[in-house]
């Protein structure tokens, strides 16, 4: 693949995923940063989706 092409694909990739992950992280009283553990191969997707699932929302009405 041309590099112009692999570049404009990881900025469809970082505006796909990452800024609304960035915005949930938001939402649920996370920081940004674990947003960008998606970048990471393999492991990068459930780690981010482990911190989501469970740590606590302090948004949320309930609280957990």
């Amino acid at each position: 693949m041309q590099p112009v092409l692999l570049i404009f694909a990881s900025l469809v990739f970082a505006l796909i995923v990452v800024y609304p992950l960035s915005r949930i992280c938001a939402r649920a009283g996370l920081p940004w940063w674990p947003a960008l553990i998606v970048f990471i191969p393999i492991i990068g997707p459930p780690i981010t989706a482990y911190l989501l699932a469970l740590s606590r929302w302090p948004s949320h009405p309930f609280g957990r």
